[in-house]
Formats: structure tokens, C-alpha cells, sequence
């Protein structure tokens, strides 16, 4: 008798770190989700966040360049309040996805990776389209907000080879 023993194979680190951080990044989508869609949390937050801009646009002066920042970044987040609902489902369900997806690239299978994009992906579609275009600081955080989906998408793509 021959003792044969199969190996699975082994999941290289790179992977486990990024799955493990898109765990945790789906974890805050799904709360984030729930939050939004069931909850008066962002109305609750918009009105803190007038009043913090409020005081801080009395101290800072109308003038100065911080101001416009300011009221574009109040502007956005009275948008993000409107859509909360559809924002809120779409989070969970692109969330959801998205963890199926990261928990089948956990075991090293590669349908993970496109059920992980078409999440990624869909995610970005819905926020650029109900929230649509805004000032500096709206580009920019939607510009690192795809920086880092297209960073993920790659590392994840270079982990492909070793999925079946």
C-alpha cells in the first residue's frame, strides 16, 4: 500500500490579505447598506453636519476657499441623504455579491474574481449615477474610490493562476 496523500492547494498570502481586507470592506458595505436603507441615520447625520459646517464657515469667513469646499461637501451629502434608500439597497446587494465573490477566491476558485468585479463595478456605476458629478472634493473622492477598486481588481487578477 502506497501512502498517497493529496495536497490541496495552498491559498499564496497576497491573496489571504486582500480577501481578508475585502471581508472587512463588505462587512462596513453591508452596515453601511443597512444604515442607509433602514434607518434615519444619514438625515440624523446630514443635520450634525450642517451645524458642524454652519460653525465652522462663521469662524473660517464666506471668503476664504475652505468655504466652497465646505458647502460642495454638504452639497453631496444632501444628495447622498435623498438617494439613501436606493443607495442602501444597492450597497447591500452589491455587498453581498461581492463577499460571495471574495469567499469563493478564498477558496481558490476563480468565479469569485467575476462575481467580485461585476460587485465592484456595479457599485461604482451606482454611486457615479445617483450621485452623479460634484466640485474638487467629490472628483477626488470618487477618483481614490477608483483607484482602489481597480487596485483590487488587479491584485486579484494576478492571484487568477492560482484558482480553478
Amino acid at each position: 500500500m502506497s501512502d498517497m496523500t493529496m495536497d490541496a492547494p495552498k491559498r499564496p498570502t497576497l491573496l489571504t490579505v486582500i480577501c481578508i481586507l475585502s471581508f472587512l470592506g463588505g462587512a462596513l458595505g453591508l452596515w453601511e447598506g443597512y444604515k442607509n436603507a433602514f434607518t434615519d441615520a444619514p438625515a440624523r447625520d446630514l443635520e450634525a453636519a450642517k451645524v458642524q459646517v454652519q460653525e465652522s464657515l462663521e469662524q473660517l469667513g464666506a471668503d476664504n476657499p475652505m468655504a466652497g469646499m465646505m458647502e460642495e461637501t454638504l452639497a453631496i451629502a444632501e444628495k447622498s441623504v435623498e438617494n439613501a434608500k436606493t443607495l442602501g439597497y444597492s450597497n447591500l446587494a452589491f455587498s453581498l455579491i461581492s463577499l460571495v465573490g471574495v469567499w469563493m477566491m478564498w477558496n481558490l476558485k476563480k468565479t469569485g474574481f467575476w462575481l467580485y468585479l461585476l460587485a465592484s463595478v456595479g457599485g461604482l456605476v451606482v454611486m457615479f449615477s445617483v450621485l452623479g458629478g460634484g466640485g474638487l472634493f467629490a472628483n477626488i473622492t470618487s477618483i481614490v474610490a477608483v483607484i482602489i477598486t481597480v487596485v483590487f481588481i488587479i491584485l486579484y487578477g494576478v492571484n487568477l493562476k492560482h484558482m480553478r
